[in-house]
């Protein structure tokens, strides 16, 4: 369960400063009996972070860390959180980087937390924008897909959606994992690979080939399902997502191609929602910006997230 992960997984163990110093954080009276926070030794505390404008909120940003990721390494790769308290909203980094594969087991969890931000800080049930990178992103837009389809089950319907390099068809990532064992070089992605298919086929009851439709509606988009799957819920969802296409990157450390990069099927998303009528559906790709805190150059980073770009998208979805 805990490989380092190199196309949908980002663990890092990066110490709290001084910026993530300026959140308080609160402990959860919710047991972690479902692995929605990882990388905590034993604990099975479950918190969220925050930090809040100098006015009454206006609005919210959540932010979800990626696989494995710290809630206090998340404050520290961005600036997208700062920008958010200029504008007047609240920022919530929640004890969520793992989960399961489903993101079924989730919407309890997430809906508790909703209603505590609501009622303890006041913000408007309709003014929150979920977003994260990598698992973050996926759980944030399977969030709001059940949320459209099931709203009977969600506290609230996202205002807007923010994603960075998250996998979205669980299909086509399926079918990057044989990709990746048969390519044969690098074995944390090999690691990776047979670990992710283990994990969907013991969550969904077997491969694509024998349980599709398992796939489908576990998915945020599936390429070619007619409407994209579980996509046409985000028809009318304001949405932004990043990704980064390093070519030399992708090459020359992996020996992987555009079939394996996150960023061909966020295309293909976005350009579906497009053609459902979806005109405020965006992405936005970036080329060699990927940077780890260590330094280590890597697409699969918060850095891609242009911080300006985001927040201006936020606050127009909030209008």
């Amino acid at each position: 369960m805990k490989h380092i992960a190199t196309l949908f997984l980002l663990v890092l163990g990066v110490h709290a400063s001084v910026h993530s110093q300026e959140y308080t954080q609160v402990i959860l009276p919710e047991r972690d009996t479902m692995n929605f926070y990882i990388s905590d030794g034993t604990s099975d505390t479950l918190h969220y972070l925050y930090r809040l404008p100098e006015n009454q909120p206006k609005g919210a940003l959540v932010i979800f860390p990626s696989g494995g990721e710290r809630t206090t390494a998340v404050p520290d790769q961005i600036d997208l959180d700062e920008l958010a308290n200029e504008a007047g909203l609240a920022v919530f980094i929640p004890s969520y980087n793992w989960g399961t594969e489903a993101k079924r087991a989730e919407v309890d969890f997430l809906n508790s937390l909703f209603e505590e931000w609501i009622t303890r800080y006041q913000i408007p049930a309709d003014k929150f924008i979920l977003g994260g990178l990598s698992n973050g992103g996926m759980v944030s837009f399977r969030y709001a897909e059940i949320s459209v389809a099931h709203p009977e089950l969600c506290r609230i319907q996202p205002a807007g959606l923010f994603g960075l390099d998250m996998p979205v068809d669980l299909i086509s990532l399926y079918a990057y994992c044989d990709r990746e064992i048969e390519r044969n070089f690098s074995e944390a992605g090999m690691n990776e690979a047979r670990w992710l298919k283990s994990n969907y086929e013991r969550a969904f009851g077997g491969s694509p080939s024998s349980h599709r439709e398992n796939y489908v509606q576990n998915s945020i988009f599936t390429h070619d399902e007619p409407q994209g799957g579980n996509a046409q819920y985000l028809k009318e969802m304001p949405l932004l997502v990043f990704t980064d296409l390093d070519v030399e990157w992708l090459i020359n450390e992996r020996h992987r191609d555009l079939y394996d990069w996150n960023g061909t099927n966020l295309v293909a998303l976005v350009n579906s929602l497009k053609l459902m009528g979806n005109s405020n559906a965006h992405i936005e790709i970036s080329m060699g910006k990927g940077i780890r805190p260590d330094g280590i150059r890597h697409p699969h980073s918060w850095t891609i997230m242009n911080g300006e770009r985001c927040i201006q998208f936020c606050l127009q979805a909030l209008q």
